[in-house]
């Protein structure tokens, strides 16, 4: 299937509706398309934005894709960058420019398997699309989330996904710092370790994965170590070297 999940490329102009800081340096970016909408997309895509003058940059989308606004997860990286213009510059109400959809690390909604999504820091948006589309739509087959993160000031949105999984029998959601203290409540370690430790046979799972290239590449190889075929292994090329990506989609 084609990179855009057979959706057409669309390019827009939305307007910002919210901005909130959900972490120490990961902002929430919610856009209105406005008259110019729907953006289509399918969940665990990402979007090219644009913000004034600066080069457009990819962002991963973590609202589900029946719902009108759109949701981004941006960390501030300091380096001057989009990343910086969001959290320092821009307001609501601003013009953005929208891209896409991209990538091919998308649900697949016709697998019935438990679903694996593998998360780390601002990774979370393509995981969270994931998982509230499989919610919402009534899937009843296991789902598993990990979500990595370094410290306890970086994980963000745990209340209302831990809501989720209390409302919802068959989604576990597992939190994993790899520097937390001895007195956390958090589990320690990391995120690959975890699953690692939790999981053994993973070959009846379909995985989504989504974070830095390092954690994303540790945990493509652990999930094929544990017999889990890399064509049901979703992550995107940004993300995580060729060599470890499905070379087919179903």
């Amino acid at each position: 299937m084609s990179e855009s999940a057979g959706l057409p490329r669309q390019r827009l102009t939305a307007r910002v509706a919210e901005l909130t800081r959900l972490a120490g340096d990961i902002t929430l970016l919610r856009l209105d398309p406005g008259a110019a909408g729907p953006f289509r997309f399918r969940a665990g895509q990402y979007a090219r934005l644009s913000f004034g003058d600066l080069p457009p940059r990819d962002y991963s989308i973590g609202s589900r894709p029946d719902e009108a606004q759109l949701e981004f997860h941006i960390r501030d990286t300091g380096d001057g960058g989009s990343s910086s213009y969001v959290a320092e510059v821009l307001r609501e109400g601003e013009p953005v420019g929208v891209e896409g959809p991209f990538g091919r690390g998308f649900l697949r909604e016709a697998d019935p398997r438990p679903v694996l999504a593998i998360a780390g820091g601002s990774g979370l948006a393509p995981m969270k699309s994931i998982v509230e589309t499989l919610l919402a739509g009534g899937a009843t087959q296991q789902i598993l989330l990990y979500f990595g993160a370094r410290r306890e000031s970086d994980v963000y949105l745990d209340g209302s996904l831990k809501a989720l999984a209390g409302s919802h029998p068959n989604f576990d959601l597992h939190i994993v710092l790899s520097e937390a203290p001895a007195a956390s409540a958090f589990r320690r370690g990391l995120v690959s370790e975890a699953v690692a430790e939790d999981l053994g046979d993973l070959g009846g799972f379909t995985a989504y994965v989504a974070g830095p290239p390092p954690m994303v590449e540790a945990a493509c190889r652990l999930l094929t170590q544990r017999g889990l075929p890399s064509a049901r292994i979703y992550a995107d090329p940004v993300l995580a070297r060729a060599d470890l990506l499905p070379q087919s989609g179903s």
